[in-house]
């Protein structure tokens, strides 16, 4: 790849970074959105794909290496630029000349350059060969190294850890049955290369091999025809076994995707209500609904951590709270440095209310299905230990099938899935049945 390309590359990460830190956003809408604006080739856009992913994994690293070693004697522009250098470097990517590149880069960037970065390029000839010390988890928090030794022991997280940072997620689709037969999407998928193999763990599930052209794919998923799920989410609602004919209540139910595939298995048949606290998700949620063919949702404005305006005793909950989606951190890489200790017990407060709240809508003899993408203890089992104290008329009940891990601190009836032992999002999933 020329020098020009590769710089235009690092400054459209470079622009992606910056909105990134100032509004919030994730690297992919940021990038997404400078690359309208910037316009760069498909092969620059590619290799700034490719930078964001492993700045994201390496940043937090990389970037407290760099200012112990340079202090306070460069600006934030130049610390993201040099930590765009190490961590492109380390992994293997060809930036060709580097002084070819910094020309380019000047050129480029022009008034953008940050004329500190200079006098220190040298040092990324020498620090990319630097290793972490021993025992050290690169790109990882403090604070997230201690909380994942605490659930999994010191050498199963190194090994979770290891291998968010080297193998990539997988894609899952469920197929939408209610549009079309499954044979029938099958076919539709073949006949315009968009290969899938059956998962084979839950029926019904399939992963993603290829997309010979992706707008193909991306057609096909538009339509609803195929529907993006992680493993992890499309577990749980399997296990909550929704039936034909049921009242179901699903609590922050948008973007929608635990509303689409209970109503699957429902058939379309029976009710679900749909409840989240913000108008414009559940506008977003209703669309999306509608498009997969759902003709028995009915969306709820309201506070899922008060009591909701519903008169009613549903079948089944499905309460998959806001978490601190410690357990995304392989998906999303960039959660490693937005995510802080003090999100956990935040989160944790919000789920004990939301909890509270949905298991009063629940009949005797019905379920609530409680679900996190979360690892840590706080927002999973302690939670859970709380609320079965002082709800008696509820147990823990068995999950079948009891894929992943036992739950912790004796709740083996729940099941916890970690990236590195069951290749999807790091999750949590309880089922309480009310006996009285």
């Amino acid at each position: 790849m020329r020098a020009e390309e590769v710089a235009e590359a690092m400054t459209a990460a470079f622009l992606s970074i910056k909105k990134h830190i100032r509004e919030g956003s994730s690297l992919k809408s940021a990038l997404y959105s400078v690359s309208r604006s910037m316009k760069p080739s498909l092969n620059a856009l590619r290799l700034a794909r490719k930078m964001l992913h492993l700045y994201a994994i390496e940043s937090y690293r990389v970037s407290s290496l760099l200012r112990g070693v340079i202090r306070d004697e460069v600006g934030s522009d130049a610390l993201i630029l040099l930590t765009l250098f190490i961590t492109s470097i380390r992994a293997g990517v060809d930036l060709g000349d580097l002084e070819d590149l910094a020309r380019a880069l000047r050129r480029v960037m022009k008034g953008m350059w940050p004329r500190d970065v200079e006098p220190w390029l040298g040092l990324i000839r020498v620090l990319p060969d630097l290793e972490p010390a021993r025992g050290r988890a690169p790109g990882y928090p403090p604070w997230f190294v201690r909380m994942l030794r605490r659930v999994l022991g010191r050498g199963e997280a190194l090994r979770l850890m290891a291998f968010q940072d080297e193998a990539r997620p997988r894609t899952y689709v469920a197929l939408n049955t209610l549009i079309a037969s499954a044979e029938e999407v099958l076919e539709e998928a073949e006949r315009v290369g968009v290969r899938l193999s059956e998962d084979g763990r839950v029926p019904g599930l399939y992963v993603l091999e290829k997309a010979e052209d992706t707008r193909r794919l991306a057609e096909l998923v538009r339509r609803s025809l195929l529907l993006v799920q992680d493993f992890s989410s499309y577990y749980a609602v399997y296990a909550a076994r929704p039936k034909p004919g049921q009242l179901v209540l699903d609590v922050c139910a948008a973007p929608g995707s635990k509303t689409i595939l209970a109503g699957l298995l429902m058939r379309n048949k029976g009710l679900i209500i749909s409840v989240d606290s913000s108008v414009r998700r559940l506008y977003t949620h209703l669309r999306r609904v509608r498009r997969a063919g759902l003709r028995i949702v009915e969306d709820v404005v309201a506070d899922a951590t008060a009591q909701l305006p519903l008169s009613l005793e549903a079948d089944l909950v499905i309460l998959d709270p806001p978490c601190s989606s410690t357990g995304l951190f392989w998906r999303e890489p960039t959660y490693r440095q937005l995510i802080k200790p003090r999100h956990v017990g935040m989160f944790a407060r919000l789920q004990r209310k939301m909890l509270e709240s949905a298991a009063s809508h629940v009949r005797v003899g019905g379920a609530l299905v409680y679900s996190t993408c979360s690892l840590s203890l706080e927002e999973n089992e302690l939670l859970l230990e709380d609320f079965l104290k002082k709800r008696p008329e509820y147990e823990l009940a068995p999950i079948d099938p009891a894929l992943g891990s036992p739950g912790l601190r004796g709740m083996d009836s729940a099941r916890r899935l970690y990236p590195h032992r069951d290749y999807c999002n790091g999750f949590f999933l309880a089922k309480l049945r009310r006996i009285w």
